[in-house]
């Protein structure tokens, strides 16, 4: 018998303050408790005959609306193949006008080091730095402005960077706190906007996500094919820089005309007396992180982050400098491939979550990790011995040219492929398990933080020029990458593909709320018995009553 007063169902505790915030909780969100278990430790018997892969659910809950406003599956097939459409023409334009000024940035960052090479390495420190002010501050720029004016704002920072580069010291460090801090809106902005689209639209959100990243990876590509084309016709990089500024000026002219999905400008249009404080707002985002499912993520966060300061700060350290002096176009062509497969990947990995959940990327991802460290280990230890030299003291490249290109390209495509499924796991989940509004735009502020501070924390860690300890702290988060991520699939829903999951969640909340409501008959039957002894009146409270876990483990004891 449930004691009287003791609620099943349970929202993760927050306060007052913290309510505009993190907004009221989703069926996600929430922690379903019953004798049987809670869907934050092992799964209930509602969910257990689902787990790991459930493959009846949607027979068992086909006349059901998904609560998060999906409701694809009532409409007419044309009226649900047009919203889809739409869907993914809105997020393949917001794809484009990212891709050009990602390929922009990109192509300039690479510059920063040669043009400045006292100063730049603390430019790129400044940047991810402010990066992580503009995350902070990111939630209250989402609640109070449309994504379009986000995207032409951050995007005119942006271009005005590409060309700051010719102007000196001091207007390169202006322009990189400013970029920095344009970064964290224009981001939490690009993953509110998605999972908006996805959530009106009813395309599973992997699938929609894979889009966009589709464009935004190959911006990688595009941009070193572009660089190496102005190289060979002999265009100065004053000039080159300028081109890339204009390129960056297009996407934002294009991100002016994004068009704002269904239901988001009720989000854009938050009063601003339902707002808190910034304060308030960055103890919400710390508050997000200490919650489950969101704590799980932070390994695979900080190591998305390591992850891009290994490929585009470290791996040309590990390159021989008589071979970039050599032969300056191995380099591009080693992000060609990166671009090039990190681009092919995005929509397989997104297929792959929306069918299987984490189950299918946590493969993939020990193994494509374990290939791009075996050739990172032969571009170090193996590379410079393809280098001979010959009787007048200088190398040979020629000799073993091709095979020197075969090895970048693998290892670049590795490392493309690497960057591709971890940034597509972060955006899958978080639009999964975040879909409502305010804790959206929460949850991508909340993993730009960590992912600027994994990315400054090996950068640091770079300093010391041992590229065995850039190594060892990669291989440490990959293992707590993988332990965490075997964690939400065996032993939470949150493993699961986003339907299931969410079929999961509503059946132990419809189980848990018809096992509350015969409780409480048998409590009014006990109540109107005459023999009802009085320390039945002087039962626990809510707050004093343990929450029952698995095996009639107290939840306050876990």
């Amino acid at each position: 018998m449930v004691q009287p007063g003791v609620p099943l169902i349970q929202t993760t505790q927050r306060n007052d303050t913290l309510g505009s915030v993190l907004a009221s909780a989703s069926p996600i969100e929430t922690r379903p408790n019953s004798p049987n278990g809670s869907v934050d430790g092992h799964f209930t018997a509602a969910a257990a005959p689902w787990h790991p892969l459930a493959k009846d659910i949607e027979a068992a809950c086909k006349d059901e609306v998904d609560e998060t406003g999906n409701e694809a599956d009532q409409l007419a097939p044309e009226v649900a193949r047009a919203k889809e459409r739409s869907a993914m023409l809105r997020v393949a334009w917001l794809g484009f006008g990212f891709l050009c000024i990602l390929t922009a940035i990109n192509v300039a960052s690479t510059n920063v080091t040669v043009l400045y090479p006292d100063q730049g390495f603390n430019s790129l420190a400044t940047l991810y730095f402010c990066f992580i002010i503009g995350s902070l501050l990111a939630p209250i720029f989402t609640a109070r402005l449309p994504p379009w004016l986000i995207f032409v704002v951050a995007g005119c920072f942006y271009t005005v960077f590409d060309a700051s580069l010719n102007w000196g010291v001091v207007p390169m460090f202006i322009f990189s706190a400013l970029i920095g801090i344009a970064a964290g809106p224009l981001w939490v902005a690009e993953g509110s906007y998605v999972t908006a689209t996805a959530k009106a639209s009813g395309v599973p959100i992997g699938k929609l996500t894979s889009v966009f990243l589709t464009f935004f990876t190959a911006n990688m590509t595009v941009g070193n094919v572009i660089s190496l084309a102005l190289q060979r016709l002999g265009v100065s990089r004053a000039t080159m820089l300028y081109v890339m500024a204009g390129i960056s000026g297009l996407g934002s002219v294009c991100l002016a005309f994004v068009p704002t999905p269904p239901r988001s400008a009720a989000l854009a249009s938050t009063s601003v007396e339902a707002e808190v404080s910034l304060m308030t707002k960055i103890k919400g985002i710390g508050k997000l992180l200490t919650r489950r499912p969101m704590a799980a993520l932070i390994p695979l966060i900080l190591w998305n982050g390591a992850v891009n300061t290994l490929a585009f700060a470290n791996f040309p350290s590990f390159l021989p400098a008589t071979l970039l002096d050599a032969r300056p176009e191995a380099l591009p062509l080693m992000f060609i491939a990166y671009g090039a497969i990190a681009a092919l990947g995005s929509p397989l990995f997104g297929r792959a979550y929306d069918r299987a959940g984490l189950r299918p990327l946590m493969a993939l991802v020990a193994l494509i990790s374990t290939a791009m460290f075996t050739m990172t280990y032969v571009v170090i230890l193996y590379l410079p011995t393809l280098l001979p030299q010959r009787d007048d003291g200088t190398i040979d490249v020629d000799v073993h040219y091709g095979t020197i290109v075969a090895i970048l390209v693998l290892a670049g495509g590795f490392l493309g492929a690497l960057d591709s499924i971890t940034t597509g796991t972060m955006n899958f989940v978080q639009s999964a398990w975040f879909p409502d509004g305010a804790e959206t735009a929460t949850a991508f502020a909340a993993s730009r933080v960590v992912m600027c501070a994994g990315f400054v924390l090996l950068a640091l860690v770079s300093n010391t020029g041992v590229w065995q300890v850039v190594l060892a702290l990669n291989h440490a988060l990959m293992v707590v990458t993988l332990a965490c991520m075997a964690w939400l699939i065996w032993w939470t829903p949150y493993g699961l593909s986003p339907s299931e999951m969410r079929s999961v969640l509503k059946s132990d909340m419809v189980a848990v709320a018809t096992a509350d409501e015969a409780d409480g008959a048998d409590l009014m039957e006990t109540k109107k018995s005459p023999l009802m002894p009085l320390a039945v009146l002087g039962s626990p409270s809510a707050d004093d009553a343990p929450l029952m876990g698995p095996a009639g483990v107290s939840d306050k004891d876990n």
